[in-house]
């Protein structure tokens, strides 16, 4: 009986060693990543600079890369999202900063094929500069679920997007690593 009170004590006195490790490890295996290009779609196109009409696009990225990853056991992975302005805007409303109140959401496959879905992700303007945004959501399916996901990009209009023709197509990366917390 003295052995197995013993034994019972010691178990006992462990327990919190382990539940301090499985919290410490749980924190630590979030990842970070380093890069995220890629390129997003506008449908319809966000009316040119010159133009007064307004619209209220939906922005399609399909198979963005993300590379540089530590932590939570992936070192990559690919970037698909379909987010949508809920405010009409055109580019010269978009560059001056116009609030576009625009969600969606934003599912990353991992390099080790496990998927994060974030499905009420928002994009938020960095003030100050017109060409860069803020996209977070929490996580609400898959790995990571119930942690937030956050990266700030940077975006550089392509074919004529919003000097010469609407804004159609844009390339991105990010200035921020894309961090899951």
């Amino acid at each position: 009986m003295r052995k197995f009170v013993g034994v019972l004590c010691a178990a006992a006195m462990l327990l919190p060693v382990g539940i301090m490790a499985t919290t410490a490890g749980a924190a630590a295996a979030k990842p970070s990543c380093k890069t995220l290009t890629g390129q997003a779609s506008f449908s319809p196109a966000l009316p040119a600079l010159s133009s007064k009409l307004t619209t209220k696009p939906t922005i399609t990225i399909k198979g963005a890369k993300l590379s540089g990853c530590a932590g939570g056991g992936v070192t990559g992975g690919t970037v698909n999202s379909t987010l949508k302005f809920g405010i009409a805007n055109n580019c010269k409303s978009l560059l001056a900063g116009a609030t576009t109140n625009t969600t969606g959401t934003v599912t990353v496959t991992w390099n080790t094929k496990k998927t994060s879905t974030a499905a009420k992700v928002t994009l938020k303007g960095v003030t100050g500069k017109p060409t860069s945004q803020t996209v977070s959501g929490k996580i609400t399916a898959g790995l990571f679920v119930g942690s937030t996901i956050s990266v700030t990009t940077m975006f550089t209009p392509l074919k004529g997007g919003c000097t010469t023709a609407g804004l159609a197509l844009v390339s991105f990366k990010n200035v921020t690593p894309l961090t899951v917390k």
